[in-house]
């Protein structure tokens, strides 16, 4: 494991398709929901054009800011179109070069079939890593940089073993708490007393959800994120939300791992 730093995760996902809106974002929200079951939710997201310099300019940007660990998702392949490779290479002002273990594993998956553009993805940012998948072509890793590919196959698995082998991060802890109101009333009827409330108590995170209920009435979600061992947070917002004569529509609880939900 590595020694401690501050953690500034950030996500990126990477490709026209997304930037067009033409694929849903699948990769992003899933690798989200990785760092926040590892108590290191992300601080910031990215989409990104297949564009070296667009890229560049923003891994440039997220490592001069010490933004750390970042994950770039997608454009690590072969094609004209892949352009992450560059990008990561422009950002941390290095040259593409060839690693020598990526070409031989290349070499070696894909034989008579190695063509020119196989072997563009052993073409890594100099100082590179590797980032094992048993699927395909690896990943890579520099500078706290990891660069995985866009299929999500592939993605998950790899994105673990970094998560696991790489940043310690050996199985999600499930130290924060989730709990819902589920309001039929307006949003700005509850936000000064949930503003009180999110004051009196810092280490809670609480978010306020409007809903359009048939193109007029609105409903809102009071969502409350809070540490474990903080049941106190819990029960006097329960209190506070019973005590203000809100209607409650619903209320849900996402337990720890082990617990039984009441």
């Amino acid at each position: 494991m590595r020694e401690a730093k501050r953690i500034r995760p950030v996500v990126v996902t990477i490709g026209n398709e997304i930037i067009f809106g033409e694929r849903m974002d699948d990769n992003r929200l899933w690798m989200l929901g990785e760092l926040k079951a590892r108590d290191m939710p992300a601080e910031a997201t990215l989409s990104l054009p297949d564009d070296e310099n667009v890229i560049g300019h923003w891994v440039s940007f997220l490592s001069s800011n010490h933004y750390t660990p970042v994950f770039l998702s997608g454009g690590i392949g072969g094609t004209h179109d892949d352009r992450t490779r560059q990008g990561v290479a422009i950002g941390l002002n290095k040259p593409l070069v060839i690693h020598n273990e990526c070409f031989q594993i290349l070499k070696s998956r894909y034989g008579s079939k190695f063509t020119e553009q196989r072997q563009r993805m052993a073409w890594l940012p100099e100082g590179s890593s590797l980032i094992p998948n048993p699927l395909g072509a690896p990943g890579f890793m520099i500078n706290d940089i990891f660069c995985f590919p866009g299929f999500p196959e592939m993605l998950r698995p790899m994105f673990l073993w970094v998560l696991e082998k790489i940043l310690g991060k050996s199985a999600p802890t499930s130290k924060i708490v989730v709990k819902e109101w589920y309001l039929a009333v307006n949003e700005g009827e509850v936000a000064e007393a949930i503003e009180r409330f999110a004051t009196q108590y810092p280490e809670a995170s609480i978010g306020l959800y409007p809903h359009i209920i048939e193109g007029k009435k609105q409903h809102v979600t009071v969502r409350l994120r809070y540490p474990y061992n903080r049941v106190d947070i819990l029960n006097n917002l329960d209190s506070l939300i019973s005590s203000m004569g809100w209607k409650i529509l619903s209320r849900t609880y996402q337990p720890r791992d082990g617990e039984v939900q009441s």
